[in-house]
């Protein structure tokens, strides 16, 4: 597939790393020469220098002849432009990054869907729901919904004094629990364990199980039953990311924001209704004082400020917040601040847009493509079609890759257990697990 990425920021060049490792023709395109050079240093791509939104530069970059555009530079008018131009001329796929959530929801009668793009993304979004999804599920490393939130997938470190340790999942005292939820992968130092019957469970392993809600959430409970749910979240920052992730946590649990800026306080005032609003600076400890800070609350740290975020994480731990989490905008600072264990969760969301575009990268049977951020591998949300080879097959039949594992089945409407009895059949969507090197194993078995 030939694809144009106008933006070589951080967004343009994971995503132009992925498309790469998957033996995609890429060709980038940014005004910032400087940019561009550094995403061609460690990329096979064809770069050009210019306007995205510029009818020329896109004529240089051969739009007309690619299957897709991806728009995902920092200026919304530009990604919007960009991709109308690209549907003028018949490309088959367009999709646009935008942060202002107006753009996606301010109107019914300007829809950009129907006006020929078809995939619009805000990060802000999907990052909100990601720490939603975290804050909700405390014990869990990562967590988030799948079939509609129907699914969930979550994953958790194996302590010292977890039930599961040193056991594999036959050998666990709670075979209930363990057979309503499935195992899907271990990330084990830096290897990935695709687990299986026999498989161990070791000391300070990353495990990621797959499940509904309820049987995740009581799997929770029996293995981090010293992790008790949060009574209070302070989110620091009242721009788009914080006012989104206040809007859907207020009715769960007492939510304080944290806004220095008094207009903005005011406005966000105006779209909450049980948040209450500090006009402050989360780095004062009168602050955290006054927001009512204690040992059972969640300090999400979302100002646009990669250092100020970690610097008020750092400040919340002191005065005893029990769980802290942060935006990173820069990519880079991620696994420096993840190897000194500053705060308790990161969310990027460059990595939130990634998962987006590659869930509409997938075939037409691919509903859907999530990246882990802690595994080297994706949940893919297959489609069985009617004359694919694995029809009417049974699980323990199909020869699928090492690297890839069944995690669950949604069957009109419903969760299977993805057991080797389980028999495949016609429009039943299947999650499925896999390493980066058999995603397009996977891919072409549900053709």
């Amino acid at each position: 597939m030939r694809i144009v990425i106008i933006g070589a920021g951080n967004a343009g060049r994971q995503l132009a790393m992925r498309l790469c490792e998957e033996r995609h023709s890429v060709v980038m395109v940014d005004a910032d020469a400087g940019a561009l050079v550094q995403a061609e240093a460690g990329l096979d791509i064809l770069t050009i220098c210019g306007q995205g939104s510029n009818p020329a530069v896109l004529e240089e970059a051969e739009v007309d002849k690619s299957d897709l555009l991806i728009a995902v530079t920092d200026n919304d008018e530009v990604n919007i432009l960009s991709c109308l131009l690209a549907n003028s001329v018949g490309v088959e796929g367009k999709i646009a990054r935008v942060t202002n959530p107006k753009f996606i929801d301010g109107s019914r009668l300007y829809d950009l869907q129907a006006m020929g793009i078809d995939l619009v993304i805000n990060q802000k979004q999907e990052c909100a729901r990601e720490v939603f999804n975290m804050l909700q599920m405390p014990g869990a490393l990562e967590a988030f919904d799948l079939f509609a939130g129907k699914v969930m997938v979550a994953g958790f470190s194996v302590n010292a004094v977890s039930p599961l340790l040193d056991r594999t999942p036959a050998e666990c005292d709670r075979l209930d629990l363990i057979q309503r939820v499935r195992v899907i992968a271990i990330r084990r130092n830096k290897e990935l364990v695709v687990p299986h019957g026999n498989t161990v469970f070791k000391q300070n392993d990353l495990v990621y199980l797959v499940g509904q809600r309820p049987d995740i959430t009581g799997f929770f409970d029996w293995v981090c039953p010293e992790i008790k749910p949060f009574e209070k979240v302070i989110i620091a920052g009242g721009g788009d990311l914080g006012l989104m992730l206040a809007k859907l946590i207020e009715n769960e649990v007492d939510c304080v924001l944290l806004e220095q800026d008094e207009e903005r306080a005011r406005f966000c005032s105006a779209e909450l209704d049980k948040t209450l609003i500090l006009r402050a600076d989360a780095l004062t400890e009168s602050a955290l004082e006054e927001s009512g800070l204690h040992d059972r609350t969640a300090f999400v740290a979302l100002t646009g400020d990669d250092e100020s975020n970690i610097m008020n994480c750092l400040m919340a731990q002191k005065k005893g917040a029990s769980f802290t989490a942060t935006q990173i905008a820069r990519t880079d600072f991620i696994p420096v601040v993840e190897q000194l264990y500053l705060v308790n969760r990161i969310v990027s969301p460059y990595l939130s847009t990634t998962n987006a575009i590659l869930h509409y990268l997938r075939s037409k049977r691919v509903r859907a493509a999530s990246l882990l951020h802690n595994l080297p591998g994706e949940l893919l949300d297959m489609v069985v079609g009617t004359d694919t080879k694995i029809e009417g097959k049974l699980i323990c039949e199909i020869k699928i890759p090492k690297t890839a594992i069944i995690a669950t089945v949604m069957r009109q409407g419903e969760v299977v257990t993805a057991t080797g009895d389980l028999q495949l059949m016609a429009d039943d969507r299947v999650l499925v697990f896999c390493h980066p090197d058999a995603v397009r194993k996977i891919h072409s078995m549900f053709r």
